[in-house]
């Protein structure tokens, strides 16, 4: 793969680049405690068109090789998703696919600095559902969560509008 950018992902995904496991979007500063983005809600539609604009030049992560497969999101080698920022514990968090519910979840790895879904901090060892265009923070460390699915309704949209 040699995209590095979201835009550059959906052009991928427009030229028939299959994916199957979700990804973060890095978003470059923390939200404010208050802002609207950090309390958005599941049954919200989501503006596609904004997240490209306003995303498009930020870089993401894939999220593991499989749904299946459960992914360590953290500062240690060790993690499959690998976060370069001092506030972002060794082994910060896990995000994994419950097939009894079909959805994702993140949970708290008893983190230094806390994982928050929306602005909500988990506790330790919590797991919380987690879901397209849902904010992850750990840390400081910001991201958009987004899954194979949304990734290729924004792919659609974005190309639409252009």
């Amino acid at each position: 793969m040699s995209a590095q950018t979201l835009r550059e992902l959906l052009d991928e995904v427009v030229a028939g680049r299959q994916l199957d496991v979700p990804i973060l979007i890095a978003v470059h500063a923390r939200q404010a405690e208050g802002s609207s983005d950090l309390t958005l809600v599941r049954e919200e539609p989501l503006d596609w068109i904004r997240y490209t604009g306003e995303y498009g030049d930020c870089p993401f992560v894939l999220l593991g090789r499989a749904e299946a497969e459960p992914a360590r999101l953290g500062r240690s080698r060790q993690c499959e998703v690998r976060i370069d920022d001092e506030s972002v514990s060794k082994h910060h968090a896990t995000l994994r696919f419950d097939r009894a519910r079909g959805e994702y979840l993140v949970i708290d790895e008893s983190s230094r600095n806390g994982t928050c879904v929306n602005g909500q901090k988990l506790y330790p060892g919590e797991a919380a559902a987690i879901w397209s265009g849902a904010y992850l923070t750990l840390g400081d460390a910001v991201f958009v969560f987004i899954e194979p699915p949304a990734l290729r309704r924004l792919a659609r949209t974005a190309r639409s509008s252009s």
